[in-house]
């Protein structure tokens, strides 16, 4: 695959890390990929070598995360949408397909929102489809949802951990991929690149957010492609959150899919094959 990195600055300056892969043709359609919370460009990975016999493929590192810049503050969907917007423009990819996983999935729906006109087409990987009701208090949700402490865990501790709780077998590519979310200390001792208080900043802006009402201005061809079959109440809720969509009149595709929440690390060739056919059918 042939592939270039540079810097982008980003939403009040901050510094964002940018893969761009080329495409089969110079006119291959454009396809801006968000990685989830805590995670981070490199979930792709496994995706790319079909991707790029379709796409011309832009991946970052958002804010806070991977390589990219990590301050103390601007981790609302407001900058996280302009973030987009910068990588976007740097790139000139133009018109292109946004899929976002998990939290980036509720990024790109903002960003489909709020600027129509930017995307053809949004795919939400395990994220972005919420019902229309029922919403925790923040503690109960800041604690749901915190983050392992894994700050200072031996780094052989930390790949036993990894190869337990894979979805796949954990090959060299794979603990690369893992490992690019951790620093390693002199003393191999793991620490994650999102820190602790910027992951607490980011599940707030993901509690306040409300999808549904999102919905109710959702132009955008959309695909949800949701797992399936780990959580009866999760799988449920997801329903619930495509039957909101599919009441606010979003041009909806649904595809589900057993399998854990990570699925571009579990069946990336099926889920590269999804988006193509994706860009072709519904996107035209």
């Amino acid at each position: 695959m042939q592939e270039r990195w540079l810097d982008v600055i980003g939403a009040d300056g901050v510094r964002l890390r940018v893969r761009e892969l080329a495409g089969p043709t110079p006119g291959a359609p454009g396809l801006l990929l968000h990685h989830g919370l805590a995670s981070s460009q490199r979930i792709w990975d496994r995706m790319l070598p079909r991707l790029t016999r379709t796409f011309r493929v832009v991946t970052y590192d958002a804010r806070g995360h991977g390589l990219s810049g990590k301050p103390a503050s601007g981790y609302g969907f407001d900058h996280v949408v302009a973030d987009g917007l910068a990588v976007l423009r740097r790139t000139r990819l133009r018109r292109p397909i946004m899929a976002g996983h998990s939290w980036g999935a509720m990024a790109a729906l903002e960003l489909a929102v709020a600027h129509p006109r930017v995307l053809r087409g949004l795919a939400l990987i395990d994220g972005g489809v919420a019902p229309p009701d029922g919403k925790e208090p923040w503690p109960a949700f800041k604690s749901r949802l915190a983050p392992p402490a894994l700050a200072g865990m031996p780094l052989e501790d930390f790949r036993a951990g990894m190869r337990r709780s894979s979805p796949v077998p954990v090959t060299p590519e794979l603990e690369d991929l893992f490992l690019s979310l951790m620093r390693v200390d002199a003393q191999d001792r793991i620490h994650p690149r999102l820190s602790r208080s910027n992951h607490f900043r980011i599940l707030h802006a993901i509690w306040q957010q409300d999808p549904p009402v999102l919905y109710r201005r959702l132009r955008t061809p959309t695909m949800a492609i949701l797992a399936r079959g780990q959580d009866p109440a999760w799988d449920a809720s997801k329903a619930a959150g495509v039957a909101a969509m599919e009441t606010a009149g979003v041009p909806l595709e649904v595809a589900w899919i057993r399998g854990v929440h990570d699925l571009p690390i579990q069946y990336p060739g099926r889920m590269a094959g999804l988006l193509e056919r994706f860009s072709a059918a519904a996107v035209g």
